[in-house]
């Protein structure tokens, strides 16, 4: 398994090493770290007609981007079975996507740093548009003073689909839930369509409520009984009424969760428009890290 970690200029790379390993495993997996010299066109034009500036500009951030490698390998001596480095220049996100899809990187970790509500809303963030176009299992960890020692409670969305299905399985592996005391907790969460509600008769929504009410409740056992076969021990599930996101968000700090585990349908904007919404809102408002695992999760 190969894991891409990029690195830049505003977060220590020790530090947010030792808390991503504190929640993945990085033993026996490769780690490629990534160095993204931003490209800011506006200031490339200034900086080539300032004469020998440019040039030691150039040095300034280059000998930065091999400082932070160093000390990156340094922080991942013992943790990882392999490291190997790249340093790009390019826009963040783009490059961050196009490492990952050409060195076939399974998960893709991103340690985000406080952005204001409004860069979240219209998904201007670097985090935001990797989660929405990049590859593989994108793992999103916010950097915390106090983060956790250990994985110890997990929250896993079910939603019935084989998307959400093959997410348990990945989840098992790439956290190794099987192999440690882990409190994994299955949330489905029923939430009757606005245009139904507001254009029928209540015993009508109270039906339909009932009846997917009774499908999550199949959905949770069969989730259970996934993880029950693949090893995990300490597994239990809950059901929800309303919007998935905000009860998702909302069951993650009731269970003060380490991680939220979600599928994500597509790749493309307009399918992730259209259907990874509830990934992505939870993405950017969770607590706690998130992984969002893609349908196809092995990249091309």
């Amino acid at each position: 398994m190969k894991i891409l970690f990029p690195i830049d200029m505003t977060h220590p790379a020790g530090s947010n090493i030792e808390q991503v390993s504190a929640l993945l495993p990085l033993a026996d997996r490769e780690v490629h770290l990534l160095y993204v010299n931003e490209a800011w066109p506006a200031y490339e034009n200034v900086l080539g007609v300032s004469g020998e500036f440019a040039d030691d500009w150039s040095k300034i951030v280059d000998e930065h981007a091999q400082k932070a490698m160093v000390e990156a390998e340094k922080a991942l001596a013992g943790k990882c079975g392999r490291v190997s480095k790249e340093i790009v220049s390019g826009p963040p996100a783009l490059m961050i996507e196009t490492v990952a899809r050409d060195e076939h990187c399974d998960v893709t970790v991103l340690m985000p740093g406080k952005h204001p509500m409004v860069e979240s809303m219209l998904l201007g963030s670097v985090s935001g548009n990797v989660v929405k176009h990049g590859p593989g299992t994108i793992f999103i960890d916010r950097p915390k003073e106090n983060y956790p020692s250990t994985l110890s409670n997990v929250l896993i969305g079910v939603d019935g689909s084989s998307n959400a299905k093959e997410a348990l399985l990945q989840a098992v592996e790439l956290f190794h839930l099987d192999r440690r005391d882990v409190n994994v907790l299955l949330v489905h969460v029923v939430d009757v369509a606005d245009p139904i509600k507001y254009v029928s008769p209540i015993e009508f929504i109270s039906a339909i409520e009932q009846n997917l009410i009774l499908e999550g409740e199949t959905f949770l056992a069969d989730a259970k009984r996934v993880l029950a076969d693949a090893g995990v021990k300490k597994v239990d599930f809950i059901l929800r009424k309303g919007k998935p996101a905000n009860e998702m968000i909302l069951a993650a700090k009731e269970l003060s969760a380490d991680l939220i585990v979600i599928g994500a349908e597509g790749r493309t904007a307009v399918q992730h428009f259209l259907l990874g919404s509830v990934s992505h809102r939870i993405a950017m408002h969770s607590p706690c890290a998130v992984a969002i695992i893609k349908k196809e999760n092995k990249p091309s």
